[in-house]
């Protein structure tokens, strides 16, 4: 498998399922109350990768049971658990935009956008819950319960800069991480893998998230407003310190720490630290930080045999390191 895939391979074996998932996703919530289903309806119409319910479709495709609805009740209860953290995450940041497009908050204020999440996260329980199966049920409310801890760790560091390595990893891995995993042990378990394969493909999942939230940190000061749906330098004017500006900091003879000692900044000095951040060598040491986490992901591959979703799993990992946006 070659790192000059493009973005959209991994979608090849199960595009089908994506699009019959697409329209499943939005009947579901076209059947719900008014005003909620208006928000959700704003939300999947502003697009995403969907790369989540692609895991588990992925990961169900490399077994030899086909529990096909219970499949898709799988992706969609983890696609709304991640439009939920969203629609909370841009409450508690204050964006104003998501993918281009106003947030919830903004055109419905911040009550009703805590209820439209609060509505979708037991959304996402209760199709679970049909599915019937514990250790999946067990393994989704803990990844919540670990996503909004990982929130709250997010928000006690904020303006932190001195934070370790160890530090930032388990922040990431309970912001990212840990859904894309429970995403890929979901499709193991209703693919009907033997457990050393299901733990295999959960561990590739967890993986893939690190690398994939160490690009998207690096995307927040390289890419524009356009590619990446959202403010350039948004990260860092909420206060969380993400990988490029720790090594950038390393690498800068104290010019970044002189900005950031400011009591307060200012749009100048958020673009000075931007620029900062652009120029050093913390941009390409953390493209390496995700690629390595990338070549540990695609390890855990060798548990399958060939097969076009272990291929499309590979060309995962090459995608989220070297996507735009």
């Amino acid at each position: 498998m070659s790192a000059t895939m493009t973005g959209t391979d991994f979608i090849v074996p199960i595009r089908a399922e994506l699009e019959d998932f697409e329209q499943r996703l939005h009947a579901t919530v076209r059947a719900d109350l008014g005003p909620v289903a208006e928000a959700m309806e704003q939300i999947l119409d502003a697009g995403g990768k969907r790369l989540r319910p692609a895991l588990v479709f992925l990961s169900a495709g490399l077994g030899p049971a086909k529990r096909i609805d219970d499949i898709y009740r799988a992706a969609m209860a983890i696609e709304f658990i991640h439009n939920a953290t969203l629609i909370h995450d841009d409450l508690i940041d204050g964006a104003p935009t998501r993918r281009g497009l106003r947030t919830i908050h903004e055109t419905l204020g911040p009550n009703p956008a805590i209820i439209i999440g609060d509505y979708y996260f037991a959304k996402g329980a209760n199709l679970m819950s049909q599915i019937g199966n514990p250790d999946i049920d067990a393994v989704l409310s803990q990844t919540v319960m670990t996503i909004c801890f990982g929130e709250m760790l997010q928000l006690t560091s904020q303006r932190r800069y001195d934070q370790s390595l160890d530090e930032y990893y388990a922040k990431i891995e309970r912001k990212t991480a840990v859904l894309l995993a429970a995403s890929t042990f979901c499709g193991a378990v209703l693919g009907g893998l033997e457990d050393q394969q299901v733990e295999a493909i959960r561990r590739f999942g967890r993986l893939l998230g690190m690398s994939f939230q160490i690009a998207d940190d690096v995307l927040d000061y390289l890419a524009t407003e356009e590619e990446v749906g959202k403010p350039v330098g948004n990260d860092l004017k909420q206060g969380t310190v993400t990988l490029p500006l720790m090594l950038a900091r390393q690498a800068n003879n104290g010019r970044l720490d002189a900005v950031l000692a400011k009591p307060v900044l200012d749009d100048a000095d958020y673009a000075e630290v931007v620029r900062l951040v652009r120029g050093s060598s913390g941009i390409d040491e953390s493209y390496a930080y995700a690629k390595t986490f990338g070549d540990k992901a695609r390890a855990e591959l060798r548990a399958f045999p060939p097969s076009a979703y272990r291929d499309a799993l590979e060309s995962l990992t090459y995608y989220v390191v070297g996507r735009r946006s």
